[in-house]
């Protein structure tokens, strides 16, 4: 009996022990993996705040475009980011450093995203789509300030367990920034102003005319006389636009429309179609004009054409 006791403790302390090495071993891996994929969050993290700091910082010497392409870069980073952040949560490390890395980094993204629309607003740019209760800008510092100090604390949880491993600290540029006083320096950056810049794109006139010089608009004998404009917004800022139509016979009252619209960055609008009555054999012309935008040199904001109309049994 004491030799199958002492046979049964042998066997059970091997089991326990192999478990505990298996259980140790699958810590350690979890525990590494984990290590791996926040650390290169963790740099991603350092990253954007050094290039963010460094945008706020020196960006006045930029030309518009090239900020707002940082500006965009910075956005989608932070997009990443939540995506990214899903895929910490399993398994569930013990301790759950996992999880308190993924709530900080949700919480660093809407803080980012507050500084981020705050500059856009202020340079009149397209920033990052806030809720109604994002945090105000002094409030988003604050946090990220709050986060990269308790991080520093809780990087060191997984140093005892399996793996043994220190997670990078978060760095803190942005969160002591005076960001307010930065943006002022860059609003008033005249490279950094923003600049009106609308064209005419297209012009489209049915019944289509027939092959003439240019800015000749030949016509079969028709009562109506079709035409739609097409414009572009060249600029990262909204735009509005009013547009103006007025077609002059050379006898008779003159014809005239207008329409306005307000164009999102670096789009194009086409105005509803308008018909002009018109009648067999008439002449005039056509005047487009795009109006309240600045007289840029090579950017066409007004046609004028000669309008002629085929009269009956022309062949």
């Amino acid at each position: 009996m004491a030799l199958i006791v002492t046979f049964l403790v042998l066997v059970f302390g091997r089991e326990v022990s192999r478990s505990a090495h298996q259980e140790h071993s699958a810590r350690q891996s979890e525990n590494l993996s984990f290590a791996t994929l926040s650390t290169t969050m963790l740099t991603q993290e350092n990253s954007f705040d050094t290039q963010l700091a460094s945008l706020l910082t020196n960006g006045s010497g930029l030309s518009r475009v090239t900020f707002t392409v940082k500006m965009s870069e910075l956005t989608q980073q932070l997009s990443q980011w939540r995506d990214e952040a899903q895929f910490l949560g399993s398994p569930v490390l013990t301790p759950a450093l996992n999880l308190t890395f993924a709530k900080d980094t949700l919480t660093r993204v809407s803080d980012y995203d507050t500084v981020l629309a705050y500059v856009a607003q202020a340079l009149d740019l397209t920033g990052p789509a806030t809720t109604g209760a994002a945090l105000s800008l002094g409030a988003a510092q604050l946090s990220l300030s709050a986060t990269a100090a308790s991080w520093g604390a809780q990087r060191h949880e997984l140093a005892s367990a399996p793996g043994r491993v220190t997670l990078l600290a978060l760095t803190n540029l942005s969160g002591r920034l005076n960001v307010p006083q930065d943006v002022a320096t860059l609003a008033s950056a005249t490279n950094l102003s923003p600049t009106r810049a609308i064209v005419i794109a297209a012009i489209q006139v049915q019944p289509a005319p027939f092959p003439a010089p240019a800015l000749t608009l030949l016509l079969d004998p028709t009562s109506t006389m079709q035409v739609q404009v097409a414009v572009s917004n060249l600029r990262e800022i909204l735009q509005p636009v009013s547009l103006t139509m007025v077609l002059t016979p050379a006898t008779g009252t003159a014809q005239r429309v207008s329409d306005s619209q307000t164009l999102a960055p670096l789009t194009s609008f086409a105005f509803a179609a308008h018909t002009f009555n018109v009648f067999p054999g008439e002449k005039g012309t056509l005047t487009v004009t795009l109006n309240g935008v600045p007289s840029l040199i090579s950017l066409v904001h007004s046609r004028t054409y000669s309008v002629s109309v085929a009269p009956t049994g022309s062949g």
